[in-house]
């Protein structure tokens, strides 16, 4: 039989091994979640990569080639592969960074509109076939033509970025632009730049007509306001100094009578108004002003501005009055635009009426000023 220690012991060894979890021996589920969303995973990227990136791929190339093409890169061959466009390309060094960024500005259809490709672009140049070859040197056409306020450009221009230099030129001088011009990958000979920048500013000064260099002369053909035509004269002299002359055929838009009439006809509708007994304009006339100076511009020659005045007060006085209002005009017309050398005034006073000064209206008729254009030779 056992001993009182041995049962003690045995009694202090199972209060010793007492339990804290519980045990189970039934088997747990287990969901396959994570896999699931590998799965998904996968199912997206096999879709993109077969179905959507060559979708993706083939905008890429087809907007890339297009743009290239409406810039005149007719033998470019584009290829892409993810994110990145290959560019080959038939053009001279010195373009290469033309072609890399109108690559680069290539707008693609997302979800979200159109975007700018998120490209790689790489251009790579056509090699020359043979190291002793040279490139052709050839005369090009090059012809300007305004019609109202629309200036188109057409003929012939060597490489992409002397058409830009040209654009940004003619930009310079009108609003609305039209690029007709044909890429040639040619060299043009020396004079080709001084000439197309001169026919540009030489046509800048007409109202209508045209520039045209033929690669060996440069002709100017149309009509310009009175200062318009010597403003076009000095562009096409500055022009001979380096390259040949052709024709310059720039008429005036308005002759002597007409402008005569219309100046008058401005006039009888609003007379320039002024503050009684001073030559101070008054505002009410500043619509009046702008009108004459405007027809000032369309007329050749030397304009004379004529003061008047009714016989009220001392002769004088009276012809002092108007030299100064006649003064007056003409500073206001010089400040809208009209060049100060194809004006002069000269105040009649009360000398030459042309109503009756006993009633109000007659000198209030005579009070006036009088623009006209000096008879041609």
């Amino acid at each position: 039989m056992p001993s009182d220690y041995e049962n003690e012991k045995s009694a202090s060894r199972v209060v010793a091994t007492r339990r804290y979890w519980s045990r189970t021996d039934s088997p747990k589920r287990w969901y396959p979640w994570g896999l699931l969303q590998l799965i998904g995973l996968a199912i997206l990227f096999l879709v993109g990569a077969f179905l959507l990136a060559p979708r993706i791929e083939a905008d890429v190339r087809t907007q890339v080639s297009d743009r290239l093409r409406d810039a005149g890169l007719v033998t470019a061959v584009v290829s892409s592969s993810g994110q990145g466009v290959a560019i080959r390309a038939s053009a001279d060094e010195t373009n290469k960074m033309v072609v890399q960024t109108i690559a680069s500005s290539t707008r693609c259809r997302t979800w979200a509109g159109q975007l700018t490709c998120p490209t790689t672009i790489n251009v790579e140049l056509d090699a020359p076939t043979s190291k002793t070859a040279k490139l052709e040197l050839r005369p090009h056409a090059f012809k300007v033509v305004r019609a109202d306020d629309v200036v188109t450009l057409s003929g012939e221009v060597p490489n992409l970025s002397e058409q830009e230099r040209i654009l940004v030129a003619a930009r310079q001088h009108f609003d609305t632009v039209l690029n007709e011009m044909d890429v040639t990958n040619a060299v043009a000979t020396d004079t080709y730049i001084v000439a197309t920048t001169g026919a540009i500013a030489a046509v800048s000064h007409l109202q209508d007509g045209q520039a045209e260099w033929s690669g060996e002369s440069l002709s100017v053909i149309g009509f310009a306001g009175a200062s318009g035509v010597d403003s076009a004269r000095r562009e096409f002299d500055d022009v001979g100094r380096t390259a040949s002359l052709g024709v310059f055929n720039v008429s005036s838009s308005h002759d002597t009578a007409q402008c005569n009439e219309d100046f008058e006809r401005i006039l009888a509708a609003t007379s320039v108004q002024f503050k009684t007994g001073s030559a101070l304009i008054d505002q009410s006339s500043e619509s009046v002003l702008k009108r004459l100076a405007e027809k000032a511009e369309t007329c050749p020659g030397e304009l004379v501005i004529e003061g008047h005045t009714d016989s009220r007060g001392g002769s004088e006085m009276n012809r002092a009055l108007s030299q100064e209002r006649a003064a007056s005009v003409r500073s206001a017309l010089v400040r809208l635009g009209v060049e100060p050398g194809r004006l002069s005034a000269v105040g009649y006073g009360e000398e030459r009426p042309v109503a009756d000064n006993d009633t109000a209206d007659g000198r209030a008729t005579n009070r006036r000023i009088v623009i006209s254009a000096l008879l041609d030779n």
